[in-house]
């Protein structure tokens, strides 16, 4: 089992982060714009069976210096110390469809004294997440990065637009992201945003022999978006093969 978890700082770290803490000063002192650094080492506390790699972060900014540690067994993480720590940090995502469980579809609503009720609702809660997720990836049109200079297109300027998102950085990371919800609201929104957009509206359903008719209101503001998931959803239908 591979692991990354966070480390609380202690004097025998502190004393092994210094080189790189003290590059990431004068990096500020010359550039005056907020620096920071990333080196590995191999650690042992005293109750540790064998050493373990050592991530270590070091920030610098107007506010004063940071340093942040990391213990991992990820491959790689000894030659590209930085890629590993921002892979840690971006453990917050994981933890948005937690939340989304708990919060927005209410996944902790086990109220019955039964615990079969209870294992029953819960199930019925992760299906719905589970539906969402899918729906997400079907309607999902993530933007393209473009060239710096490039402001023609329906892109994201970016120094670089040959490497993949997960690389980008800074600026050009909250940029990405920033332009993507409002050109993607389904393809990243929660469920709060799909029950706003989709589900809370005024229809008429009309029932015959052979089919089921919802008309919705023509100037509903959101038929554009519920068209987009329709047709997603049967571009998906007509991939899938049919098993008979």
């Amino acid at each position: 089992m591979g692991y990354t978890f966070g480390l609380a700082t202690n004097p025998v770290l502190k004393k092994a982060a210094e080189p790189v803490l003290q590059r990431a000063v004068e990096q500020f002192a010359q550039t005056g714009e907020p620096a920071r650094g990333f080196d590995q080492f191999l650690y042992r506390a005293g109750t540790w069976k064998n050493p373990r790699r050592v991530i270590v972060k070091a920030e610098c900014n107007r506010l004063g210096t940071n340093l942040r540690f990391i213990v991992t067994d990820r491959l790689g993480a000894g030659v590209v110390p930085q890629a590993a720590y921002e892979d840690y940090a971006e453990r917050g995502e994981s933890e948005n469809r937690n939340k989304e469980l708990k919060t927005e579809l209410l996944g902790d609503r086990l109220s019955c004294h039964r615990f079969l009720a209870n294992y029953f609702r819960f199930m019925l809660h992760a299906a719905a997440l589970n539906l969402l997720i899918r729906l997400r990836r079907v309607v999902a049109d993530p933007p393209s990065l473009t060239a710096a200079e490039d402001h023609s297109g329906d892109g994201v300027p970016v120094v670089d637009p040959t490497v993949p998102v997960e690389a980008l950085r800074g600026d050009e990371r909250r940029r990405y992201h920033r332009y993507r919800r409002q050109r993607d609201p389904l393809g990243q929104g929660h469920i709060a945003t799909w029950r706003m957009m989709l589900i809370k509206v005024a229809c008429e359903v009309i029932q015959s022999t052979r089919r089921i008719l919802i008309r919705v209101p023509a100037h509903w503001p959101f038929l554009p978006w519920f068209c987009r998931v329709c047709r997603g959803i049967d571009d998906l239908a007509r991939r899938v093969p049919v098993l008979s």
